[in-house]
């Protein structure tokens, strides 16, 4: 059990399903959903935790659909994520929705892992709302990537310039981005289920429709469409697309060419010193005990025994695995810097983030 557990407490309205009961005495079944920005870190990070971990890949091909199989505790488990949105997995444990697992079955989920917060997409968490438990584990840094062609061309992109970017249709030329042409810039962003491009907006203060594109693979025409469903889809297409300019969690940027914002370019040092604003915190989220809703004890185990497994330390600090240098410490940043973890995008502060422990 996590000795040192940071929570948001902030709670609600009883539903009237139950939360996905064990399969029988010795098997643990459960279902977590969320976003992608953290993936390699959960798949890294569940086979420390389960004795004989075997990954079961989604039948289906998608590779943010997955399971894995192993025990813990003396009891089988069966531990199925989908990982296709962090905005819409919020709503999918609150209205306990049925969601597609990797073995073509569906599940209520009863937790979920989200760096946006649910207040951005519509839900009170609050003691006097939802009551939900929030486990911040981890602050996920967010970055603006170029394709390279753009490179030494546009370098930084300011609030407004960001703004613009997304609703533009591509109607702004590299100019108006600080560049000496008139290209058009084309905007490659993740779709209104991922919890990066909740984040994103709430950053840069964009509510509106924004206008994506992709590229339709053969003549590399850019098409607009709803979305990217994953970071390594935006990557991929931001390669593609010669003047485009995308929005992915630093996870995902890989080399492709990053900008800077208002000035300020990403690294782990600006994020602890306040000085870098795009970035949410990682939390798990699920119902309390004494909720229908709320995890089982055998589950609620699982998903802690996650959650001290992406805070360790050590394994944080060790520059082979995903969290090095994409992936900041929420306890390095709360030693220095706090914003409001209810509002995403919100005023960063001096100060740590007191986080009630129930």
């Amino acid at each position: 059990m996590k000795n040192h557990l940071k929570k948001i407490i902030l709670t609600g309205i009883a539903g009237a399903l139950l939360a996905p009961a064990l399969v029988d005495a010795s098997t643990v079944t459960l279902l977590t959903v969320g976003g992608n920005a953290s993936i390699k870190l959960i798949q890294d990070r569940v086979p420390s935790i389960l004795s004989g971990a075997t990954l079961v890949p989604d039948i289906g091909g998608n590779s943010l659909i997955f399971g894995y199989t192993g025990t813990y505790g003396g009891n089988s488990v069966n531990w199925h994520f989908n990982l296709t949105g962090g905005a819409a997995a919020i709503g999918d444990i609150v209205n306990q929705n049925h969601v597609l697992a990797e073995d073509g079955n569906t599940y209520i989920p009863v937790s979920a892992t989200s760096i946006t917060a649910p207040e951005t997409v519509g839900f009170d968490s609050s003691p006097s709302g939802l009551n939900l438990v929030q486990d911040v584990t981890l602050v996920a840094p967010l970055v603006y990537i170029e394709n390279p062609n753009l490179a030494g061309i546009v370098t930084n992109l300011t609030q407004r310039q960001a703004y613009e970017l997304e609703q533009a249709k591509a109607t702004v030329p590299t100019s108006f981005f600080g560049g000496a042409n008139s290209y058009p810039v084309y905007f490659v962003g993740r779709n209104s289920a991922a919890a990066v491009r909740q984040v994103i907006d709430a950053n840069v203060y964009f509510g509106g429709t924004a206008y994506n594109y992709h590229t339709n693979g053969a003549s590399l025409t850019p098409i607009l469409w709803a979305g990217a469903s994953s970071g390594s889809d935006v990557a991929a297409n931001v390669k593609a697309i010669t003047n485009s300019i995308g929005t992915v969690a630093v996870q995902d940027a890989s080399t492709i060419p990053q900008l800077s914002y208002e000035g300020i370019s990403f690294s782990v040092s600006n994020v602890i010193s306040g000085s870098y604003p795009l970035w949410g915190y990682e939390r798990y989220i699920y119902f309390p005990n004494g909720d229908p809703k709320a995890p089982s004890a055998n589950q609620l185990a699982l998903i802690q025994a996650l959650e001290t497994a992406v805070e360790d330390p050590t394994w944080q600090a060790n520059s082979l695995k995903p969290f090095y240098n994409k992936f900041v410490s929420f306890a390095a940043v709360n030693a220095s810097v706090n914003r409001d973890p209810t509002v995403d995008g919100s005023l960063i502060l001096p100060g740590s983030l007191s986080l009630p422990i129930p």
